[in-house]
């Protein structure tokens, strides 16, 4: 196979946002509730506020680390190697002293005061374009914001705040939800198959795939491709992943008709 390449993949932001919540003003924790369903929808519509103007030139820096432990043999040095201890953290440089960035630059016990550096948990929002295409990264879970450094109060100096965001993954190793308005319209599907299915097909709109003995996205997914319904929908049409037996999970490039299969010996629900 030979590699395609696409400059249209290499991202080079036009413009960046940064959005934050307190942590004590998302109830429960719930940050679900807080997530845009679009790349492309206001954040403020869903409680974030905006930090106002950035410092372009430090942009949103990512700073991850980790220790590298390496295992030796005599005759055999690093034989194995193990990566431990994973560590993200991501930034802004804030050039506003508004009402949001107040929150986290020396807050004091009340709007009116200003107090040492504490212990500042929020939950960020990265918002980014690139030409015609909007990204989006939300946190998962709170994390604390760190005053790194303050510019002070200098004579015809611009002040700014420097913060450091340190991020903790969630119980699945993840730390941001992506948003990316280039496949706001593509539609997920489920193929839950049951245990005793020896073979299957699977249905978008009128066409039908040939019938499938193997249990694997590969199958499923080259099927689904040779499907007229699904070869009009932007390349790749569809692209399937999931362990072999399922559940597989199929991200249709657009919006499709109906999709269902249908099993022989047991059943193959979509969702």
């Amino acid at each position: 196979m030979v590699a395609k390449i696409n400059p249209d993949a290499t991202v080079i932001p036009d413009k960046a946002e940064v959005w934050l919540i307190l942590k004590q003003d998302v109830p429960g924790n719930n940050i679900a509730a807080k997530i845009p369903t679009n790349a492309t929808d206001d954040p403020g519509a869903k409680d974030w506020e905006f930090s106002g103007l950035i410092d372009d030139k430090k942009g949103i820096p990512l700073d991850p680390s980790g220790e590298v432990k390496e295992y030796d043999a005599f005759g055999h040095p690093s034989f194995r190697i193990k990566f431990r201890k994973g560590k993200l953290k991501s930034g802004f440089t804030a050039l506003e002293y508004n009402s949001v960035t107040r929150k986290v630059v020396l807050p004091g016990s009340t709007p009116d005061k200003l107090g040492i550096p504490k212990d500042v948990q929020i939950y960020v929002l990265y918002r980014y374009v690139d030409e015609d295409i909007t990204r989006v990264w939300v946190a998962l879970r709170p994390a604390l914001a760190e005053l790194k450094s303050h510019g002070g109060i200098v004579d015809g100096e611009l002040s700014f705040a420097e913060i450091t965001v340190h991020h903790t993954a969630d119980a699945n190793g993840d730390v941001f939800k992506y948003l990316d308005s280039s496949t706001d319209d593509d539609v997920t599907k489920t193929f839950t198959i049951g245990a005793g299915v020896t073979a299957y097909t699977a249905t978008v709109g009128d066409d039908t795939t040939a019938s499938l003995t193997a249990k694997t996205a590969y199958a499923l997914q080259s099927a689904m491709r040779d499907l007229e319904s699904v070869q009009a929908l932007d390349a790749p049409g569809v692209t399937v992943e999931g362990p072999d037996g399922g559940p597989l999970v199929a991200t249709f490039t657009g919006p499709v008709p109906a999709v269902s299969a249908t099993g022989t010996g047991g059943t193959v629900t979509v969702s």
